[in-house]
């Protein structure tokens, strides 16, 4: 007797055609169904051996890792060099050349590779690889602003592709994290291996370490730890998003001790990207701060008089108060500075220290015959 309500004329071929296109899933009438089913289709799940020898391919062994070294570290030389320059002559085409000629994102590539495949001599040779770039990248930075006889008066007088490393930002971390999820997805890929470079600009090695060198040169401790926390960002951040992007291409091992091990070492990339990612917060609500304070004196110094014109502007928070340096110039005489300082307290909404410089606009139109 047949069930009430069944279709004797479906067999079970046809009905489990019928679910795996979605007739019968409800899951996959819905968008997450939808979604998780083209993921599936779009992602592979087992790699290709192809794929597989490309990622060995990252860090050589045996006897070929000596020469691989060697090509490494000349190459890291020459394009810190190029970054020092750059830096110090305040050019941003030299310093995109220098990212293209790093090699660092390799050995970051092969250590986030060693990890999900749970390769620890390749991860620790990774490492080996990454600490030695790290050295001589900081160290040419050292050597460069010495002989270049670069000095400066305050860090207000930096150069600005090198003051643009000293106050990373939330930013910076997602730019980190969608590079190396793209290193992730190129590295295993032989036909897109072109775009690894395009890569290696977006998230910028080898500059912040070469400012890290300039600037202990400089003596400008702070500056120069806020310049290696820059690097210290895209590497935590690389090593997971491309981590993950190979889980998800199917890279993982067959044991399920070394899948644990795996698991734990996500865990640790993961708990650094969230160490970095604390004083990166701190850094872009400075940021967003000082921006607000700016707007706030140039909204009262319109309020404060509409004529008067804004010539240079220094302004931050400094334990909760404003500080504000303003050089000003305006047609009629000066109206009282108090009053300024009243109207920034009340729109910026916190105590405020002003200096403020004015400058008379004086015409004179003459003739002389």
């Amino acid at each position: 007797m047949e069930q009430e309500g069944a279709n004797p004329s479906v067999d079970d071929s046809d009905r489990d055609d019928i679910d795996r296109h979605g007739g019968r899933d409800e899951a996959s009438m819905t968008p997450l169904g939808s979604s998780t089913a083209w993921i599936r289709r779009v992602v592979k799940v087992t790699p290709t051996d192809d794929e597989e020898a490309a990622l060995d391919e990252l860090i050589p062994r045996g006897d070929d890792f000596l020469p691989y070294l060697r090509r490494f570290s000349m190459l890291t030389v020459l394009s810190a060099s190029i970054a020092a320059f750059g830096l110090l002559s305040d050019s941003a085409a030299v310093v995109i050349g220098a990212m293209l000629v790093a090699p660092l994102m390799t050995p970051i590539t092969a250590a986030a590779a060693a990890t999900v495949r749970a390769q620890n001599d390749v991860l620790v040779r990774s490492i080996l690889v990454i600490f030695l770039g790290v050295v001589l990248a900081i160290g040419v930075g050292v050597v460069t602003c010495a002989i270049a006889g670069f000095d400066i008066a305050s860090e207000a007088d930096l150069p600005d592709q090198v003051a643009q490393r000293t106050f990373p930002g939330l930013l910076d971390l997602g730019v980190a994290i969608t590079a190396g999820a793209a290193a992730g997805y190129i590295s295993t890929r032989r036909s897109t291996t072109s775009a690894l470079p395009g890569v290696g600009i977006a998230v910028a090695l080898v500059p912040p370490l070469a400012t890290v060198g300039i600037l202990i040169q400089l003596k400008l401790n702070s500056a120069a730890q806020n310049a290696f926390l820059l690097f210290l960002t895209n590497l935590a951040a690389i090593v997971f998003a491309a981590s993950v992007m190979l889980l998800l291409s199917g890279f993982r091992p067959q044991e399920e001790r070394a899948r644990r091990s795996v698991r734990l070492r996500l865990s640790v990339t993961l708990l650094a990207v969230a160490v970095v990612a604390i004083p990166l917060t701190l850094h872009t609500q400075a940021t967003v701060r000082d921006s607000n304070l700016r707007r706030a004196v140039t909204q009262a110094v319109v309020e404060w008089d509409a004529s008067v014109r804004v010539i240079e502007l220094t302004a931050d928070v400094v334990d909760g108060t404003a500080h504000v340096e303003l050089i000003a110039s305006g047609p009629n005489e000066v109206r009282p500075a108090w009053r300024l300082a009243d109207l920034v307290r009340s729109t910026f909404g916190r105590p405020v220290d002003l200096e403020l410089r004015y400058e008379r606009d004086e015409f004179y139109a003459v003739s002389s015959r």
